[in-house]
């Protein structure tokens, strides 16, 4: 019995004819409920973990002890299969956008496979993998983490030759304890790259936690940066029409580079995407044509001009570090008065209250001029802000009564943040914020 692996399916929605599905379960689901469905939309068989009856005569059961490690292991043996040069991205910020640039620069040279979206974890990682053809001579997958044993497990199944660690930060520190411990969590990845010394760890230069990452590696790496001497780095860094200019360097050569994004945290993601590439020969040339014309992924900074009004949508996660980048970006290219809509940092544990309180007084020392906050630790974030002298201050548990108090307040010429973490849906709030203004425009 043989299969394509593009012919597995863990979805009934998007099962198509003589596809097999896998019945995973998980805390909110069970696939075994919707074998039938699977049945009726024409599968051919399925993969389960508990006795259920056979919904036809025509379909068959492969029983396993556990259907999630079976979809893993199923991935695991066609990447080995294919033996292609895969590249796992990890970090605390910047994954999805690392990923993203590095995918538009190869793409351009090479057959690459991209993880979609955030099809980062348990399920999606494999579920990237299988996408693989003989046709593709790269990979790039993004791997993320909420605990210990995870970035182990998809290292496992991608096994990288190229591995990057974007940063250590304050991300997922409520189920880690501690920055130390989320460290621990990422050099996961090490210890699969080790394996082979010839494959590549691709470090930030300016993250503290560096040196120590450094120390553990077998393998070769290189690292990239701003502030510290980095084998790939930025000079001459300049803010140019909603984008960035700079001059990537590398060895003795330099490139200009222009990308149409803001945020200096964008410099670091295109030069660990730069890294990504120089490890696979790409030229700076092509380096420099594919970042130009890069598009951020929905929800990333993307920024909106609606009549006289600036939005920045940036409303697809957030964590202490991220959410002060964002505030900064507003500072640095806001018109008028600068307003920020916040959505609780979640995942952070005991030092939820304190993190919130900072990042509401550095909202206030930014110069922010409004403050509109939602969530659990919303108050938390307005008493850092009035602490650092920010007045305009309003705290809310629910979106309407946000949205209710802030389109009124809302003046020609305001430029707008939008932020806070997936939990939170902030999305909703731009939605509305479009709608409105748009209409009045």
């Amino acid at each position: 019995f043989l299969l394509p692996p593009q012919k597995i399916s863990t979805d009934t929605r998007k099962l198509k004819k003589g596809d097999l599905f896998i019945a995973l379960e998980g805390k909110r689901f069970d696939g075994h409920r919707f074998v039938e469905k699977a049945s009726e939309e024409g599968a051919c068989g399925a993969i389960i973990s508990e006795p259920i009856p056979l919904p036809s005569s025509h379909f068959f059961f492969i029983q396993v002890k556990d259907t999630l490690f079976a979809l893993q292991e199923i991935a695991r043996h066609h990447q080995k299969k294919l033996s292609l040069p895969l590249v796992g991205i990890t970090g605390s910020n910047g994954k999805t956008t690392v990923k993203e640039m590095a995918w538009q620069i190869l793409s351009s040279e090479y057959p690459t496979l991209k993880s979609e979206g955030n099809f980062n974890n348990q399920i999606g990682v494999p579920l990237s993998l299988l996408k693989l053809h003989s046709y593709h001579k790269l990979g790039v997958l993004e791997m993320g983490m909420n605990s210990k044993g995870e970035i182990h497990r998809l290292a496992e199944i991608i096994q990288p030759t190229i591995g990057v660690i974007t940063n250590i930060q304050h991300s997922h520190i409520g189920g880690l304890g501690s920055l130390v411990q989320i460290m621990e969590a990422k050099a996961e990845l090490i210890g699969s790259l080790n394996k082979d010394e010839r494959n590549w760890l691709v470090l930030n230069s300016d993250d503290p936690r560096t040196p120590e990452l450094q120390k553990r590696a077998k393998c070769r790496i290189i690292t990239f940066g701003v502030k510290n001497q980095a084998r790939v780095r930025a000079e001459e860094i300049a803010y140019e029409d909603g984008g960035l200019n700079f001059i990537l360097v590398y060895r003795k050569k330099r490139m200009p580079i222009s990308i149409p994004i803001p945020g200096l945290y964008n410099i670091y993601n295109a030069l660990a995407a730069s890294a990504i590439s120089l490890i696979l020969n790409v030229s700076l040339h092509t380096i420099a044509r594919s970042l130009e014309c890069f598009k951020l992924p929905p929800m990333h900074s993307e920024i909106s001009f609606l009549g006289s009004y600036q939005l920045i949508d940036d409303s697809y996660n957030a964590n202490p570090e991220s959410v002060n980048g964002a505030l900064e970006l507003l500072q640095s290219i806001g018109k008028h008065r600068k307003i920020v809509i916040l959505g609780d940092m979640l995942e952070l544990g005991k030092m939820a209250r304190s993190l919130h309180n900072k990042v509401g007084r550095r909202a206030g020392e930014l110069g922010i001029d409004a403050l509109f906050t939602l969530g659990e630790f919303s108050k938390d974030v307005s008493k850092g802000a009035r602490m650092a002298g920010l007045k305009d201050v309003f705290s809310f548990r629910d979106k309407e009564r946000l949205i209710a108090k802030l389109l009124p307040y809302l003046k020609e010429g305001d430029s707008l943040l939008v932020k806070g973490s997936r939990g939170m849906k902030m999305e909703e709030i731009v939605k509305r914020l479009k709608e409105r203004l748009c209409f009045t425009i």
